[in-house]
């Protein structure tokens, strides 16, 4: 090949440019399967669910007619029903909100525990297994289990019954979002602890020691050095369960209330009760958007944060 390049007067190819041409096509064709996964998987299901979304619900199936009817009634309503969905949408959000700060507030202390307190190798790596070992259990197992906890004979009931609370607000969680909240956020907070905890076990030791020899205290040290290095971790926990805490309808099924329905619930309903595929789809592609959105500002949130 570096006689031919010579010949029309071009520099020589050098076998280190040879090797890294052929490194370079090596890496390419080792991506195809990922491409092709995530267009089979991904770009294929997204655009139908888009599609479907623009077309038009008939008393006998769907008619393709392509409108903007669906994403209107989502946004604003109709004259009969009101504007369901969009207040829908807005208290899933804020649910999603209250689930992630209530995990991130149990998940942080945990993490520096294992991260910094506990020293004994075997020691953390037990309490490492106890944090994986509720993602091992079914997640209808663990919100029937909350279901059971906060009912009327319950686990709660009977302590409060022994300290005589039998009638406070206390008595009557099941049913509520207090209960969506405290469900999801046990079935989302190893989430957050392992996301944590993966950026406090990175952080070098001489760090904080060598702020404790500066004569700098604990609680500054924390704030000043150990807090700003975990934000990372933070926000990818937080965008993680922010957006499956938004996206649940299993908890708000099983412990929450008539007025406590999320927006999964509502994409759920248009594709079994109704059979309203288009809006069901437009619901769903509008909560995909929501959802795409959080990951684009926690992406640049933890870019900033890496800088």
């Amino acid at each position: 090949m570096s006689d031919a390049a010579a010949q029309v007067g071009l520099p020589p190819v050098t076998p280190e440019v040879e090797h890294k041409e052929g490194k370079g096509r090596g890496r390419a064709f080792l991506g195809i399967p990922v491409i092709g996964w995530m267009f089979l998987f991904f770009a294929v299901p997204y655009t139908l669910l888009f599609l479907q979304s623009l077309w038009k619900p008939t008393a006998f199936g769907v008619s393709h007619d392509w409108n903007l009817d669906n994403y209107k009634l989502v946004f604003f309503g109709d004259q009969l029903s009101g504007n369901i969905y969009l207040p829908t949408l807005l208290r899933s959000l804020k649910v999603g909100a209250m689930v992630t700060i209530c995990s991130t507030l149990l998940a942080f202390p945990i993490a520096y525990m294992l991260a910094f307190k506990i020293r004994n190798s075997r020691t953390r790596m037990m309490l490492y297994v106890l944090v994986i070992v509720p993602l091992w259990a079914s997640y209808l197992l663990r919100a029937y289990a909350w279901k059971i906890i906060l009912g009327q004979n319950g686990l709660l009931s009977s302590v409060l019954d022994t300290l005589g609370l039998e009638n406070t607000f206390l008595s009557n969680l099941l049913y509520s979002q207090t209960a969506v909240v405290i469900t999801m956020t046990h079935i989302f907070t190893p989430f957050m602890i392992l996301t944590i905890y993966a950026v406090l076990e990175r952080l070098p030791p001489s760090l904080i020691e060598a702020s404790k020899d500066l004569g700098v205290g604990r609680a500054k040290t924390f704030m000043t050095l150990v807090l700003p290095l975990s934000l990372p971790g933070v926000i990818a926990g937080a965008t993680f369960t922010m957006g499956l805490s938004t996206g649940d309808f299993v908890a708000p099924q099983l412990v929450g209330g008539p007025n406590d329905v999320m927006i999964a619930n509502q994409v759920y309903s248009q594709f079994g009760a109704t059979n309203n595929w288009p809006l069901g789809a437009a619901i769903a592609f509008v909560l995909l958007a929501c959802v795409a959105v959080l990951v684009a500002i926690s992406t640049q949130a933890e870019k900033r944060e890496q800088l």
